[in-house]
């Protein structure tokens, strides 16, 4: 067999392997939204009032993000308002999977010489790397037996105090991470490169990612937006102005996302709410958070484990890359908005600032997988690879905690008695 065969035969087993793993994956999580949709007995969600939304019935929120619910009424014409909000959620979802295996495989490749690798080896990074990403959206936060206190510790619900990477109960979330991804890497792209060579045309990736992540759900987007502010305001004081010109086009074009957030600020967190209640931002620390916690730094850990872990151990490989460091940024930022900041009235107690906690927790659970598989790739490398059964092992806790807790969500159970 030549090496033209051989090629062919390699992309052919890895696509298909992919694809399937996908549909298997993608209708699991169908199967759970429709009958959340449907509002099957004991299938609890907001799912109904997206439903209703999309039918155009006024209800108690206000979704100013269009995107996900355009989608879900073009489905919904041929298929009905429920099962168009399922099937948009979990073809949104399914994007994101691929969205994160296009970007984790770069991470991995990325300083393996696998040039000098044989096409077997290759391709069982491929396959390795394709078996990583489904981990990474099947993982959840660590927590004891049900109605078990965690090392004295006693929460609220075992997800909600604690927080996951993969809130399943929130299709919002899931609707808007495609392109969450794709904004966090270009954006790390875009940081790293910006002072050398600005260039307009590479701006796109990151400029339409931030829009479309802004009218989904725009979390993200008060997490990176003042992120990114802080990072140019920094390179400017250490370039001694230098830098002005291209931070400057760079902000330019985040002005579409400003406009849209404007848009809905106003909409959302100004006047009052259907309940007369005065809305917008509050000021207070720990005031969400700790009627669902009452050990916070606890619940970091838990909810955390795996990636304390892992970047400790590789704490100079993330002080040499900034893609590492952008992580732990957008972590530090979410949490300390969650910390910070409440939604007044009624809906204070539904934690929305906790969405963009989640994203950071996210990436930090996919980039602390890549070094997992690095170093277990190289693991003759250093002597710290006897450290990799135990991050093999919390690893595993993580997935087995997240796959319990969806589980229990395809059960029929209510989320947040689990």
């Amino acid at each position: 067999m030549d090496k033209k065969k051989i090629a062919i035969e390699k992309i052919t087993i890895e696509k298909i392997i992919f694809w399937v793993l996908l549909a298997v994956y993608t209708g699991v999580m169908l199967y759970l939204f429709v009958m959340q949709c449907y509002e099957v007995s004991g299938y609890r969600s907001d799912m109904p009032d997206y439903v209703n939304e999309v039918r155009g019935i006024k209800g108690d929120y206000e979704f100013p993000y269009p995107l996900f619910f355009t989608l879900a009424k073009g489905i919904a014409l041929i298929a009905g308002a429920p099962l168009g909000v399922a099937a948009a959620t979990a073809l949104l979802n399914a994007c994101a999977v691929c969205a994160a295996r296009y970007y984790m495989g770069i991470q991995v490749r990325e300083g393996l010489d696998i040039g000098t690798w044989s096409a077997g080896k290759r391709r069982a990074l491929e396959l390795t790397v394709t078996g990583m990403v489904f981990v990474l959206f099947l993982l959840g936060n660590l927590y004891s037996p049900k109605n078990t206190a965690f090392f004295g510790f006693d929460y609220a619900y075992r997800c909600m105090g604690i927080y996951t990477p993969n809130p399943i109960w929130n299709a919002t979330y899931l609707a808007v991470r495609p392109f969450t991804i794709i904004c966090f890497f270009e954006a790390a792209k875009l940081l790293k490169s910006y002072q050398e060579e600005f260039s307009w045309k590479g701006c796109i990736p990151y400029a339409l990612s931030l829009f479309l992540v802004t009218i989904t759900k725009p979390a993200y987007t008060m997490v990176l937006v003042p992120l990114m502010g802080g990072v140019l305001l920094a390179d400017l004081v250490k370039s001694r102005g230098r830098s002005f010109k291209n931070a400057f086009c760079v902000c330019v074009t985040m002005i579409p996302t400003g406009l849209d957030l404007l848009y809905q600020f106003f909409g959302v967190f100004t006047g009052t709410n259907v309940k007369g209640e005065e809305t917008g931002i509050g000021f207070a620390f720990a005031k969400v958070w700790s009627n669902y916690s009452k050990n916070i730094p606890l619940s970091i850990v838990m909810g955390m484990a795996l990636v304390l872990g892992v970047m400790v151990l590789n704490w100079k490989t993330v002080k040499e890359k900034f893609i590492y460091r952008f992580a732990i940024y957008n972590y530090l930022v979410g949490m300390g908005m969650f910390l910070c900041l409440y939604e007044k009235g009624f809906r204070m107690l539904h934690a929305n600032f906790s969405w963009g906690y989640m994203h950071g927790m996210f990436f930090l659970f996919m980039m602390a997988l890549v070094l997992v598989l690095q170093n277990s790739i190289e693991w003759r490398k250093s002597w710290k690879a006897i450290f990799l059964p135990a991050e093999w092992g919390v690893l595993l806790f993580h997935l087995v905690c997240g796959v319990n807790f969806l589980w229990y969500a395809l059960q029929g159970n209510d989320l947040a008695g689990f």
